[in-house]
């Protein structure tokens, strides 16, 4: 008898701790994904921030390969903005933000772009040389 509940504590304690390796397994790779993106948004970021603007832009060269929607995400996290706020604020659809993020929409209209500029508050010349 207490070699069977010797066997059966034994067996439930395998199975809590691959339980639990299971668990902390998830947990490490949320956190790993969770630290991708922050490095990847941490160096659009950086680019940027560490550089010049108006009259010293880096648009004017050209951005590295950034896309139009990189550009614009980085203006939203410098304001603290949610791309939902910012289609209010220009009158425009959630959907065409979804289409330029996905690239989809690849020659937006100028108009649009100026609503965009325009609630992020920054210049059109931004936009120029984007991949």
């Amino acid at each position: 008898m207490d070699t069977t509940i010797f066997l059966i504590t034994l067996v439930l304690a395998v199975i809590m701790a691959f339980g639990l390796l299971d668990i902390l397994l998830k947990i490490r790779n949320s956190l790993e994904s969770q630290a991708k993106k922050l490095g990847r948004d941490q160096a659009i970021k950086d680019y940027f921030l560490d550089t010049p603007r108006k009259s010293q832009s880096p648009y004017k060269l050209g951005t590295g390969g950034l896309t139009m929607w990189e550009v614009i995400e980085v203006h939203l996290m410098e304001q603290n903005m949610k791309p939902i706020e910012l289609a209010e604020k220009a009158g425009i659809s959630t959907g065409t933000l979804s289409d330029l993020k996905s690239g989809r929409l690849k020659n937006p209209s100028f108009k649009l772009l100026e609503k965009v500029a325009d609630v992020l508050n920054i210049d059109m010349n931004e936009f120029r040389g984007l991949s």
